[in-house]
């Protein structure tokens, strides 16, 4: 099930460097609400990017840890890079479709990190339950931006800061914890 005799992880350096990006991404769309669609289409493709690159390059300690459970992951990772291929390359079709591919990033995000959360229970109790919470909220917000597509796009800035910040502090909160 779960191996406790794995080598230590140490700091995750690539995940605190994550969640310190989305949360200047958080506090750069709550300080300009006014932000262009295009501006956001772009910021959603390279936070995707990076994401799903932290995710792959993750991927074998994850494996390690979580077994085949690591591989949802990995294929979400995948995914993740492909929806930044196609804000990047088609920003017409993003514009358009920016409120339910937002919506399916967050959703699948917050999915994968609750699949592979079991290895936190190992760096304490505390660690896992606060993952598990900030995940929850994520997936929260996620739904809530698919189930209302024209309310996601009257205070899509919003709620896409808000989905920035808790996933930064989660992200930064999975590197302290992988330290202990």
């Amino acid at each position: 099930m779960f191996n406790l005799n794995r080598t230590r992880w140490g700091f995750d350096w690539s995940e605190f460097v994550l969640g310190i990006l989305f949360l200047v991404a958080a506090f750069g769309l709550f300080r300009s609400p006014k932000i262009g669609l295009t501006g956001l289409a772009i910021i959603f493709a390279i936070m995707a990017l990076l994401s799903g690159m932290t995710t792959i390059a993750g991927y074998s300690k994850l494996h390690e840890a979580t077994g085949l459970r690591a591989n949802f992951a990995l294929v979400l990772g995948i995914l993740d890079i492909l929806i930044a291929v196609v804000f990047f390359f088609d920003m017409n079709s993003a514009i358009v479709t920016l409120g339910y591919l937002f919506a399916l990033w967050f959703i699948v995000d917050s999915l994968e990190r609750l699949l592979v959360a079991s290895h936190l229970r190992s760096f304490g109790g505390v660690y896992f339950w606060l993952s598990i919470i900030f995940d929850v909220l994520a997936l929260v917000v996620g739904i809530m931006l698919f189930v209302h597509p024209v309310v996601a796009a009257l205070s899509l800035n919003g709620l896409i800061a808000i989905f920035f910040a808790i996933f930064g502090v989660n992200a930064i909160w999975i590197s302290i914890a992988r330290s202990r």
